[in-house]
């Protein structure tokens, strides 16, 4: 919870990652909060205050999966109304404001971004096809994969896009 309170606050496409790990964990402990104190709570050296804040977090956050589906697969309607929200940003810095700082980014990842698209079994956007292949980037070197030099390479493209998009982000939030 405290994590992902300082992710949203300074780093949002971190965040998303972090939420979308906090709800395969829930998966992976069936929901079940006893599972969940004991496996994940338990290693965070709360305070038995913090702690209880920690656990009315995943409480909630198992009411909202259930109340939305998401037992096997899917992702929290808030971090999806971020994506959406980043993909408006995302549209607007290319067409509208025509951003000299993140188009040459946009442009230098451009084909990462369709390679990425064509691999997806949905017509995602541009900004999901990204956040997708960064988790499931982040879930291949947790399990140790070996990360081709090309692959590598185009997610450090899509990684300084989103890194600006996610700044842009950041200031337009501040300024609301």
């Amino acid at each position: 919870m405290f994590i992902a309170q300082e992710k949203r606050k300074n780093n949002i496409l971190e965040y998303i990652l972090y939420m979308w790990q906090v709800e395969n964990i829930i998966r992976a402990c069936k929901f079940d909060i006893k599972l969940i104190k004991s496996t994940v709570i338990a290693q965070l050296g709360l305070t038995e205050n913090d702690k209880e804040l920690v656990v009315e977090w995943y409480l909630d956050l198992i009411q909202q999966m259930k109340s939305q589906h998401l037992q096997q697969t899917g992702h929290l309607a808030f971090t999806r109304d971020i994506i959406t929200e980043l993909t408006v940003l995302h549209q607007n810095l290319l067409k509208t404001f025509q951003d000299k700082s993140y188009n040459p980014l946009y442009h230098n990842a451009k084909a990462d971004i369709y390679d990425l698209q064509q691999k997806q079994p949905d017509n995602s956007t541009e900004i999901e096809a990204c956040v997708n292949g960064m988790y499931g980037l982040w879930i291949l070197k947790l399990g140790k994969k070996e990360i081709s030099p090309q692959t590598q390479q185009s997610f450090d493209r899509i990684t300084k896009m989103l890194s600006r998009l996610g700044k842009n982000y950041h200031e337009m939030m501040n300024q609301a």
